[in-house]
């Protein structure tokens, strides 16, 4: 048997979430970007310091901590994502960067970003965000 899980389909709405996910960030729109996750999601920062937060439950938590971003970050850039699929057509790797300077501070922010997102129903259930917590230290420390 033959199964391909890259479909075009599959990947299509993956491109399609980065997308909307990256512009809703760099429009400040904080609303929109939180109607991609499901009621149930899960987001994960594998590599967070102790003292940042490092696993949230549920839309209400996830949308509770990024309400504020725009005032801690100032999102100047976003590359256009690399995105690999897997065997799991619901599963998918994001590679993509991003310019920002640190609101706080003045600092900049220039981050690498490989996260690695669950959607069921067009809607990310799980989003894992493995990213460079130094560059957050520097940044944001005064």
């Amino acid at each position: 048997m033959n199964i391909n899980p890259n479909t075009d389909d599959a990947k299509q709405q993956a491109q399609a979430v980065m997308h909307k996910f990256t512009s809703n960030l760099l429009e400040e729109n904080m609303e929109q970007w939180i109607s991609l996750f499901d009621d149930n999601a899960v987001f994960e920062f594998p590599y967070a310091p102790k003292h940042f937060v490092q696993v949230l439950q549920g839309k209400a938590a996830i949308y509770e901590y990024i309400k504020e971003f725009p005032s801690i970050l100032r999102i100047q850039y976003f590359s256009s994502p690399t995105i690999h699929m897997t065997t799991d057509p619901s599963l998918f790797v994001a590679e993509f960067a991003s310019e920002a300077q640190a609101v706080s501070t003045g600092k900049p922010y220039n981050q690498t970003y490989i996260s690695v997102i669950k959607l069921k129903n067009g809607k990310i259930t799980h989003y894992k965000d493995y990213w460079n917590p130094l560059v957050a230290l520097e940044a944001l420390e005064s």
